[in-house]
């Protein structure tokens, strides 16, 4: 990944000089993930934050063997799971692959590091917490506050890629609903 495409990813958060992308560049690995391939464990503590070049990221909690599915993380996007960084705890979520994907692994502890030299980096990874809580929060809001019906038209309105790339039982679960429910649902949009 060169600096354009990096700062293409991040200035939606925010602004950074090339001396600190070059820092964020510093602290990444890339890695190759085949499909079902997993990136955070169950049971690891996250010490990283992700970003998708390519493919989509699939974060859930596995449940006596059935998956509920929390968020998909598609290309340019960042994802972690902020609770087992911030309590050092092992994750309970299971972030994975959902298709062949290259993803970007950012080291949070060398970039911590650095905060003191590179403030406006510790200021990206701050509102870059914010935006998964946020967009944690919206998802919670969706599912407690819309029918089945608004939930998929909403998915189909800002989100219309989970349409296409994501199984048809992957995304019920996603929208807090059986398979047979989204099914009855599409049909009736369609």
């Amino acid at each position: 990944m060169d600096y354009k495409t990096l700062q293409s990813y991040i200035e939606p958060v925010i602004a950074l000089a090339e001396d600190e992308l070059a820092l964020l560049l510093s602290c990444a690995t890339k890695l190759q993930l085949k499909k079902n391939e997993q990136l955070l464990k169950q049971g690891e503590v996250c010490r990283a934050f992700y970003l998708v070049e390519s493919g989509y990221l699939r974060t859930y909690y596995d449940r006596d063997g059935v998956a509920i599915n929390m968020n998909f993380t598609f290309e340019g996007d960042f994802t972690a799971n902020l609770r087992s960084y911030r309590s050092r705890q092992p994750s309970e979520m299971i972030i994975e692959a959902g298709e062949d994907s290259i993803i970007w692994i950012f080291n949070m502890r060398e970039i911590a590091e650095q905060y003191d030299v590179y403030p406006q980096v510790s200021r990206f990874v701050r509102r870059l917490a914010i935006t998964q809580l946020l967009a944690s929060q919206e998802h919670s809001d969706l599912i407690k506050l819309n029918t089945p019906a608004e939930r998929y038209r909403h998915i189909e309105k800002n989100n219309p890629q989970l349409l296409q790339r994501v199984s048809l039982s992957q995304l019920a679960s996603y929208l807090g609903v059986t398979r047979e429910t989204l099914s009855r649902v599409r049909a009736k949009n369609n």
